[in-house]
């Protein structure tokens, strides 16, 4: 068994980090990613020790800071932390694994993007929010259970590839970025997206959208560095006044 260290050893770095992971899990429950205790999202290890994992047993909106992540190893073994880990950390440490671009990644089951994830139709840029996320979704067919073993953490980053999103067959979705605020804002611009097609299929009248030709251009001005940071203040701005 693995010898599991206490939290106070991590530096100062670190903490800034997992406090700005806590936000996102709080942020993402405020848009809708609530699942009960369900969801998760997770932060590779600067040392390449594996990944800090937000603890089982909580809810996104419950996260509060460091001590509510578990540093876990790519063989699932906990290192640190006195949380449980969650079944489907496999998502998360092959995901990390095979993206080296990827420093986060989030799993969660927002509504609309569930019910999108059971269909067939392809998520158009119908609206800005499809557009910030550089393509369609991916998708996963391998199962509509728990990822939780690593075959199907390999399977699901393999399904993944270099997209930003990807959505779980009657599931959920995952969704990743460089960075915590990109990353969850990935999360929270699919469920949009999804939301914004659903009520556009729903009312059964035609409709356009950008044409994938224009969708590099498209994102570059919509979604560049000072837009993001702009953006991340104002999810905080909300999540500070709604607590």
């Amino acid at each position: 068994m693995a010898n599991v260290q206490p939290l106070a050893r991590i530096d100062n770095t670190l903490k800034s980090s997992l406090d700005e992971l806590a936000q996102a899990c709080r942020v993402l429950e405020m848009e809708g990613h609530s699942d009960m205790t369900l969801g998760h999202m997770s932060l590779r290890d600067p040392a390449g020790r594996g990944i800090w994992l937000k603890r089982s047993g909580i809810s996104l909106g419950e996260v509060v800071g460091p001590e509510d992540f578990t540093l876990v190893d790519f063989d699932g073994n906990k290192l640190a932390g006195t949380g449980r880990v969650h079944k489907e950390w496999p998502i998360h440490t092959k995901i990390i694994q095979a993206r080296p671009d990827v420093n986060v990644v989030g799993h969660t089951h927002p509504l609309y993007a569930c019910a999108f994830s059971a269909t067939d139709v392809e998520l158009k840029a119908v609206t800005h929010e499809a557009s910030y996320l550089g393509g369609p979704p991916a998708r996963y067919n391998g199962t509509t259970g728990l990822i939780d073993t690593p075959e199907l953490g390999e399977d699901l980053a393999v399904a993944l590839g270099d997209a930003s999103t990807v959505l779980l067959r009657n599931h959920g979705v995952t969704f990743v970025g460089p960075t915590v605020p990109i990353a969850a804002m990935m999360g929270i611009f699919l469920e949009k997206a999804c939301r914004v097609q659903l009520l556009l299929m729903a009312a059964g009248a035609p409709y356009t959208s950008t044409p994938p030709e224009e969708l590099a251009a498209k994102r570059g001005q919509v979604f560049d560095a000072p837009l993001v940071e702009s953006h991340w203040s104002y999810f905080l701005r909300r999540l500070a006044a709604s607590s």
